[in-house]
């Protein structure tokens, strides 16, 4: 295979470091050889082949032809990292997500720029609120959410639905991992990048949709507050030594607005009620438990054992819908339909049907057809 005549060496580092590897991992991932070509690539000691420039652009996520162009390639804002007891190849494919989340941003600021949209209104608006309940109500207020509707739904799905609705519908993007992210649960839970035009919130479909649920919320706190983030916690206590201020606040955003204290009147409530109000609700067991025992409403006798039970059933809970998934397999389209989100789709394919972007252009945006949408 023939080597490249000249390439940009700079871009090449740059392409790598927003993907968060370094030159001896990028090596590996795209060459059987023990050397680390990567870095003298980097260091002009060699050129690469036709074939390696390919995989290095599949791999950082960018056009081949960045590699010889002039221009630079933009280098990625940091996204304060909050989670805890990350493996080290959760923490790169995160990054990778992160690098295709702050391309697509790239992309729509420029195509809602150019067509006249103003920048997005609410994003930082409750960042001098400061309380987590004075935040959940302001929440409440602005996207026009309703408890009393969640509670009247049937299944997590919807509710989840009509909370995803409720926020594009404010210029918010919504959109989920898919399998070829490659995260677990523990990786990531969910992930905020702000943008004057297109903010993102990305959730991972493996999760359970009642902890997606929470997360959202989450999320949700960190656009208000205009505090980029990637999390992996649902712990709102403060008894975690590990786990930053800012997800601290932003998990109690989520219990507050959530699940209410003026909800729960009973003195002490038993399993059989935290079975009952995470249907209600649509929010997990554990969360329902450790909000409850936040409000000394869970006897101090029984709670040790309580909170292990549920923690049990939570894992099984996670484990069968891992095996759920991996069997039921899905329809690509239907994934990614659902993984970049509907706001996403729809902004993509208007663009397309009035001619504003080509066809080619378009597919690479949704990762599929965009007669498809």
């Amino acid at each position: 295979m023939s080597l490249v005549k000249s390439i940009n060496r700079n871009n090449l580092r740059i392409g790598r470091e927003n993907i968060g590897l370094d030159t001896t991992m990028a090596s590996e991932k795209i060459s059987q050889s023990k050397k680390n070509i990567v870095a003298e690539w980097e260091d002009g000691e060699s050129l690469p082949t036709w074939s390696q420039v390919a995989k290095l652009a599949k791999l950082y996520n960018v056009p081949e032809l960045l590699f010889f162009s002039k221009d630079e390639i933009q280098k990625n804002k940091v996204i304060p990292d909050y989670r805890v007891g990350v493996s080290e190849e959760g923490d790169g494919n995160v990054k990778k997500l992160i690098n295709l989340v702050i391309t697509r941003q790239r992309w729509l600021e420029k195509f809602l720029k150019s067509e006249g949209y103003k920048k997005n209104h609410l994003q930082g608006t409750g960042r001098n609120i400061n309380t987590p309940k004075q935040l959940a109500q302001f929440i409440n207020e602005k996207l026009d959410i309703n408890l009393a509707e969640i509670k009247k739904l049937s299944r997590r799905k919807d509710a989840l639905k009509y909370l995803v609705e409720k926020v594009e519908n404010k210029g918010i993007y919504v959109g989920k991992t898919v399998a070829h992210h490659r995260l677990e649960v523990d990786d990531m839970r969910g992930l905020f990048v702000s943008n004057d035009y297109c903010p993102f919130i990305i959730l991972n479909r493996r999760d359970a949709l009642a902890a997606q649920i929470f997360s959202f919320v989450h999320e949700l706190g960190h656009f208000f507050r205009r505090s980029d983030a990637v999390s992996n916690s649902l712990d709102f206590r403060n008894t975690t030594q590990n786990i930053d201020p800012e997800e601290v606040f932003c998990n109690k955003v989520a219990a507050e607005l959530l699940l209410p204290e003026q909800e729960f009147t009973k003195e002490f409530y038993t399993k059989v009620d935290i079975d009952g109000i995470s249907e209600l609700y649509k929010v997990s067991k554990i969360f329902i438990f450790y909000r409850l025992k936040e409000l000394k409403k869970i006897r101090r006798e029984i709670a040790d054992d309580l909170e292990s039970e549920i923690q049990r059933e939570t894992k099984e809970n996670l484990r069968v819908k891992a095996e759920t998934d991996k069997k039921g397999g899905g329809n690509y389209t239907n994934s990614m339909k659902d993984s970049n989100g509907s706001l996403f789709n729809r902004t993509i394919h208007a663009s397309y049907l009035e001619n504003k972007i080509g066809y080619v252009e378009a597919a690479n945006l949704l990762k599929f057809s965009p007669e498809m949408v």
